[in-house]
């Protein structure tokens, strides 16, 4: 008799965009540095401005900010605790 073959499901709508959200804050969290959440989900203004400051009308989150600073990406900000440069990528060197 043979075994049933194993199912794969498609991950929900937004779960990528939810577990980096989540890396980053752990990630902040753990280091004590302070931030704030922008939930653009609801709001295409905010939105817009997101993706006006990333330089990329396709930009989804998350994006890090720093005041009017554009920061960089979910990539860019994994990148930079790798290589310990994270103080200087969020600017706060």
């Amino acid at each position: 008799q043979s075994s049933p073959a194993p199912h794969n499901f498609p991950f929900p709508p937004g779960f990528q965009i939810k577990s980096q959200q989540s890396e980053v804050t752990r990630i902040l969290d753990g280091k004590n540095i302070k931030y704030e959440l922008v939930d653009i989900s609801q709001d295409n203004a905010l939105r817009e401005e997101m993706r006006a400051k990333a330089g990329n009308p396709k930009a989804i989150p998350p994006q890090i900010v720093n005041g009017d600073h554009y920061c960089g990406d979910y990539e860019l900000f994994v990148e930079a605790v790798e290589q310990n440069t994270l103080q200087e990528f969020l600017k706060l060197a």
